[in-house]
């Protein structure tokens, strides 16, 4: 039984595939209708403090974001073993997320800033287990972040920006193994940080530079069946994106985001063997009277070599479509309410069990959300 155990417990390390997943956007209008593209560029409000906090500078006095997301997640796994037969799996979830923001500023160059949101996280309850063989039934993670932000305006030109980030993950899976019901939860709670700059070229077109830390995690699992409490690490994965906005016309604007996330780190954690995911997309933006309207397409790179894929592993190359519209009301708030659609790829994946084969016949999201900001 403990033998099984062990070979049971890595699918916990999961955070970007199958039970969870790394959420890039926020419950805000412009991230969600940009396919994430915005989230470099985002000088707009009080959320700027979760994706770009040199943006912060740009805010008049004071700031808010409240923003609800809904996630829509489906997972169809079709295996196939000569003695076994299939090993079909599916597994559904939905899932609303919050997200937050206050600013201030607090002299002319200077603003602070405090957000919460989600960063990443899903539950997957699995119609034959995680992969086809009836063992893990269940499993969820969440990761949630708090961060302390300020902005400051260096030149009339020049913002700089920077955030302490506190992170909470927490993980929980149900399995049966042998007949056996097994249950292991963990959670931890770390550190993280954030540096942002922003540059005007001129009127009509800014730049901008963002660095998020890899966040370390040191879980202690507790089990069911007196197991003993196993450590087990995992990293959040270190993000630099960089962008470019420009205004086409007065109704018109334009932005181009390129991203870099280090898996590397997670797999040497995790026994696997995973890639840098490179992302580029780009948004368009129009505005006529108190309407507002967006949309934007973003591509990214496979997390590992098709090789290498399992079913717990099983993100391939993504593409993300997004579009919403936002209205601007008489006192000046926004209202706002965006979609977006995830095609997370088709991999063909690898079991560990011999001559066992398998493909992703669907694996995507939706995502939908209603966001109010001053």
């Amino acid at each position: 039984m403990k033998k099984t155990y062990l070979l049971v417990m890595p699918l916990l390390s999961m955070n970007a595939f199958g039970g969870g997943l790394l959420l890039s956007e926020v419950a805000t209008f412009d991230s969600l209708s940009s396919a994430g593209v915005g989230n470099a560029l985002n000088r707009n409000d009080a959320s700027a403090a979760m994706t770009s906090p040199a943006g912060l500078t740009h805010i008049k006095a004071e700031s808010y974001s409240l923003g609800l997301q809904y996630i829509n997640a489906a997972y169809d796994l079709r295996g196939h073993q000569p003695q076994l037969g299939d090993l079909n799996t599916s597994a559904s979830s939905d899932q609303w997320v919050p997200g937050m923001a206050y600013a201030r500023k607090v002299n002319d160059k200077t603003v602070l800033a405090s957000s919460l949101h989600v960063e990443g996280g899903l539950g997957m309850e699995y119609s034959n287990g995680l992969n086809g063989l009836s063992l893990v039934d269940e499993m969820a993670i969440s990761t949630i972040n708090i961060h302390f932000a300020a902005g400051l305006q260096a030149t009339s030109d020049l913002s700089f920006g920077g955030a302490l980030i506190i992170q909470q993950a927490q993980a929980d899976l149900q399995a049966n193994v042998l007949g056996n019901r097994l249950t292991a939860e963990g959670s931890s709670t770390a550190l993280g940080f954030m540096f942002s700059a922003m540059y005007d070229l001129g009127s009509l077109t800014y730049i901008s530079l963002n660095y998020k830390s890899q966040i370390d995690h040191d879980y202690r699992l507790k089990t069911s069946h007196s197991l003993p409490n196993l450590p087990k690490d995992t990293y959040w994965p270190a993000v630099i994106d960089m962008g470019i906005s420009h205004d086409l016309s007065d109704q018109v604007n334009i932005k181009v985001r390129a991203a870099y996330e280090d898996w590397k780190a997670y797999g040497k954690a995790d026994g696997k063997k995973m890639e840098s995911v490179h992302s580029l997309g780009a948004a368009i933006r129009y505005t006529k009277g108190r309407w507002t309207y967006q949309t934007g397409v973003r591509y990214d790179t496979e997390m590992m070599q098709q090789r290498h894929m399992a079913p717990d592993l099983s993100v391939g190359r993504q593409w993300l479509v997004g579009m919403g519209a936002e209205r601007r009301l008489r006192n000046e708030h926004r209202l706002g309410i965006a979609y977006e659609y995830r095609d997370m790829g088709n991999p063909s994946v690898h079991y560990a069990v011999p001559g066992v084969t398998g493909r992703l016949a669907n694996n995507r999201l939706h995502l939908v959300s209603l966001s109010y900001a001053y």
